[in-house]
């Protein structure tokens, strides 16, 4: 099976769905306040790629050529000069800094001190290595990496541990030093055995002339670390597997998009491979039956590229590694799931970043380029080729400058990406900004003042629960841009540790609703857990106004007293003008606390209206007014030492409070942001 029919095997199937969304046979949640599909596609992987299908259809061992080899020289050296060169460039100076020893002490610190970067900096670090030096090796093909790759594969080989040690929860030993005895599957080292199954594709012919003990042991390591505990054990919480009802989240399409891998390229048993590859679409199905009926995506943008992204390269393996013989990408489910990214994104590189996510969260562009190329869905082409422009593998001077310095990567997203540079490059790009969109179920809603302009008021709210995955006590929250540029925000996560997992997760103020943009009542917060949610929500939305509205109310502790907390946001599309109204009823008088979080300096006129104004730049200032008889302002300063959030807002953010005159019982309070 040759590149070609990977890439482009399932096109003429996946146009039936081109055709299907021109005779408007199916809504598209993300581009309408339409009504979603009534529910995710149950089992879906499992009745298309039934084992017995496997068994007839999935190509024998080592037949699977989904892309050229080393010897195969003339896609290499028809990959763009520029992306050539910085390859070449990056391999030799990783080869000048050499290859570093990991401590046991190091590995460590998460139990000791709760620390989980240094360790991740060096084993990324070394991983990222090997791409580059392979990569570099494909492009130039004169052998000269091959000792630095026998170095970097020996090294990964030797390791006690190709995981990390915030994961190792998973053996019975805790976590601490990995226990060699019980080999655990977890994200990253599923994903190193992705990156070994590819390094032995590329180059294993060539490293045989080094020694052929190297893609023997490659196998061995693989088999013995990832691939035997995949088909021997049905209790790694992420497969789904064991009857558990659990909700999945990104590590179930994540890690088996990287064990399908290993096992189409190093599985030589055809009767294991055929069992892995039916495992893996169980697995598959167990994520995809308790999706969101609306294709939203709980985890946010930050773990886009890694959930319904990593579903996306799973079809497309199994695909490709069948013969591309069945028609499952015009389900417009599968559409649907990717089509939720333009509704996150609010404009330039700024992205939604509810739960555990930075707002500068874009897609990865290439692989989005291929979705939509693959769906025929012009519009995901089209934006993806505009991020890939950006910061992606196929970018040019900086963008691709910071891919070769990331240190999580991929040689799944890699090796397509540059093999398919000049198409990408030469395709058309295009931002997309969408008017309205609407995610019933999960309980998401955008609007801006028209589509495809960032110019006046944005909002986006998300009034789910506060059990989802990776999520903060955030239920109801709204953040609000003006011109493209943020007013209030969603400050984010700091840096991942202990903590940030544990049961002291939410002694952290990032997770916290004081610090999000929602009410404290009588000083109590939200709660998290599922049962803490949304309800009662509508939206309604046309050419002059787009409405939201939801009760919070649930989302608090009986500690709080809230017997109804209906927040109602209004976008005036003909004023420029967002009006939020709080009506509310409290079982007992308490003071009340609003919060509102912008990176924005803030003046107060004490007569009821804040200008907030950008500390750097240029940008229209926006003014939130109120009823100043009713409530009193405050602002806090809240200096960062985070530098993941130091990068997305700079030095400090702010919180203002508007508080109470006193205790009240009930309310029906309305202010404006509008611009200055």
């Amino acid at each position: 099976m040759n590149r070609r029919n990977f890439l482009a095997g399932t096109v003429a199937l996946a146009g039936q769905q081109q055709l299907l969304r021109n005779l408007r046979a199916f809504p598209l949640a993300a581009q309408s306040a339409g009504a979603p599909l009534a529910t995710s596609p149950q089992n879906l992987l499992s009745t298309t790629f039934p084992e017995s299908f496997l068994s007839a259809n999935l190509v024998a061992p080592g037949a699977w050529h989904p892309y050229p080899k080393w010897s195969e020289r003339g896609p290499w050296k028809a990959i763009p000069e520029d992306i050539r060169s910085a390859f070449i460039a990056k391999a030799e100076a990783d080869r000048k800094d050499g290859w570093k020893a990991f401590l046991a002490t190091t590995f460590l610190e998460f139990k000791r001190n709760g620390n989980r970067t240094h360790y991740e900096a060096y084993t990324f670090g070394r991983r990222a290595k090997l791409l580059h030096l392979v990569l570099a090796e494909c492009m130039e093909g004169k052998g000269r990496f091959l000792d630095d790759i026998t170095n970097g594969v020996w090294l990964i080989c030797e390791e006690s541990f190709w995981g990390v040690p915030a994961h190792l929860g998973a053996q019975r030993a805790g976590v601490g030093l990995p226990d060699v005895t019980e080999p655990i599957i977890e994200l990253f080292g599923a994903a190193t055995a992705q990156l070994m199954a590819w390094t032995k594709y590329l180059v294993g012919e060539q490293l045989d002339t080094v020694s052929p003990l190297i893609g023997k042991r490659i196998v061995l390591e693989t088999e013995r670390r990832i691939l035997e505990p995949a088909r021997d054990r049905n209790d790694f919480g992420w497969m789904g597997l064991n009857g558990s009802h659990h909700r999945l989240n990104n590590w179930t399409p994540w890690i088996n998009s990287n064990i399908l891998v290993a096992n189409l390229i190093l599985e030589e048993d055809q009767q294991k491979r055929v069992y892995e590859a039916a495992r893996v679409t169980r697995s598959l199905d167990a994520y995809l039956n308790q999706y969101w009926p609306d294709a939203g995506e709980e985890e946010g943008p930050g773990y886009f590229s890694v959930s319904p992204m990593c579903y996306f390269e799973c079809v497309s393996m199994l695909q490709s590694a069948t013969g591309n013989k069945t028609g499952i990408f015009a389900n417009p489910f599968i559409d649907n799931m990717a089509r939720y990214i333009l509704a996150a994104h609010v404009a330039g590189d700024d992205y939604i970043d509810y739960g555990d996510a930075h707002v500068h969260a874009a897609p990865d562009g290439d692989l989005l380029y291929r979705f939509g190329k693959t769906v025929h869905d012009a519009q995901l082409q089209e934006f993806g080729a505009w991020c890939a422009r950006k910061e992606g593998w196929t970018s040019t001077g900086e963008g691709l400058s910071h891919i070769l310095d990331e240190r999580l990567v991929s040689m799944s997203r890699a090796l397509p990406a540059v093999l398919e540079a000049n198409e990408i490059r030469k395709a058309k790009g295009a931002d997309v900004l969408l008017r309205d969109s609407y995610y019933p179920d999960l309980g998401l809603a955008t609007a801006r003042v028209k589509a495809g302009s960032a110019e006046g008021m944005y909002f986006a709210d998300l009034a789910s629960n506060n059990g989802r995955s990776h999520s903060h006590n955030d239920t109801g929250s709204y953040i609000i841009y003006l011109d493209g540029k943020p007013v209030v925000i969603d400050v984010g996560v700091e840096a991942y540790s202990r903590k940030t997992f544990s049961a002291d997760r939410y002694s952290l103020w990032t997770m916290q609703s004081a610090y999000h943009n929602l009410p404290t009542i009588g000083g109590v917060m939200q709660h998290d857990g599922h049962e803490f949610r949304a309800t009662q929500l509508h939206h309604e939305t046309n050419d002059e106004r787009a409405i939201f509205s939801f009760d919070i109310a649930q989302a608090y502790p009986q500690a709080a007293g809230v017997k109804r907390w209906v927040r109602t946001l209004t976008l005036d599309r003909v004023h420029d003008v967002l009006m939020v109204e709080e009506d509310f009823e409290l079982e007992r008088a308490v003071p009340v606390s609003l919060s509102i979080m912008t990176p924005r300096t803030v003046a107060v006129d004490p007569a009821g209206t804040l200008t907030l104004k950008l500390a750097e730049g240029e940008a229209r200032a926006c003014q939130l007014r109120f009823n100043a008889a009713e409530i009193e302002p405050k602002v806090e300063t809240i200096k960062l030492t985070d530098a993941g959030l130091r990068d997305s807002w700079g030095n400090q953010v702010y919180r203002i409070l508007l508080n109470t005159r006193g205790t009240v019982s009930k309310g029906n309070w309305k202010y404006r942001f509008l611009p200055a």
